[in-house]
């Protein structure tokens, strides 16, 4: 976030997504708070995340550009320089880097799908593509785009760059300390999301993957521990997963 505030162009709105209560740290100019996906929706469902957030862009013309809570731009002038320098009618490309300085794209000048920090887009074609609920969103979600833009590539230009030990970075980053979320009083009633299936214990503690439910913080922090459950927000109006296509062989 501070690569973004040290932005020299300044008609920058964030928009974050948290699906987490616990989260103090989230800053933006627009803030959504939803549910997890569960498990149903796919194995990436992180990805859904994305669909929100476009919903989200204000109807003002602009641009927009994904980056993950790893990443920093490169320097204080990128965003003004992606503005100059992309086209309004394209998929706008420019280079990034990633974990032990990989640069992407790799097939410069031909690849047709993208790391998600790698593109730049007016906003008039935010609804046209969709991210899907499995793992590659980003680069299914750009190749939908260049089916129906054509593409500017960006030469000379590196977007941002990953950070050591910050957001999903940290489990990459060994020595990096985890940040730890404020505790609730144990007998809080918090949403959650069953990942795994539980069923020891009081039946009131029971979930499985998938469901939905509220149990009291104090059980939801030892399941989550154990990688059976995530702490989530509630939402009474749900999203339908995305069908999916069953292939007979």
């Amino acid at each position: 976030m501070e690569s973004i505030k040290q932005q020299t162009y300044k008609n920058i709105i964030t928009i974050v997504h948290s699906d987490d209560p616990r989260d103090k740290y989230v800053t933006g100019d627009i803030i959504i708070q939803g549910q997890a996906y569960g498990l149903e929706y796919g194995n990436g469902t992180y990805n859904l995340y994305n669909n929100r957030l476009l919903r989200a862009i204000p109807e003002e013309k602009g641009w927009y550009h994904f980056i993950d809570d790893d990443d920093k731009y490169s320097s204080p002038d990128v965003i003004e320089k992606l503005v100059n320098k992309s086209k309004k009618d394209h998929i706008n490309i420019a280079k990034v880097k990633r974990w032990n300085n990989v640069i992407f794209p790799r097939h410069w000048g031909s690849q047709k799908s993208y790391q998600t920090e790698c593109f730049f887009l007016h906003t008039d074609h935010r609804l046209k593509a969709k991210w899907w609920g499995n793992k590659g969103g980003d680069h299914n979600y750009s190749k939908q785009l260049t089916k129906i833009l054509p593409i500017n590539w960006i030469e000379k230009l590196l977007i941002c760059e990953a950070q050591e030990g910050k957001g999903h970075g940290l489990k990459l980053d060994k020595g990096a300390k985890r940040v730890q979320k404020p505790d609730l009083p144990p007998d809080t009633k918090v949403a959650v999301l069953g990942l795994r299936k539980h069923m020891t214990g009081k039946r009131s503690d029971w979930i499985k993957p998938g469901q939905i439910r509220y149990m009291s913080y104090g059980i939801a922090s030892k399941l989550e521990k154990l990688e059976k459950v995530k702490i989530t927000f509630y939402m009474n109006q749900t999203e339908k997963p995305p069908p999916r296509n069953i292939l007979e062989i």
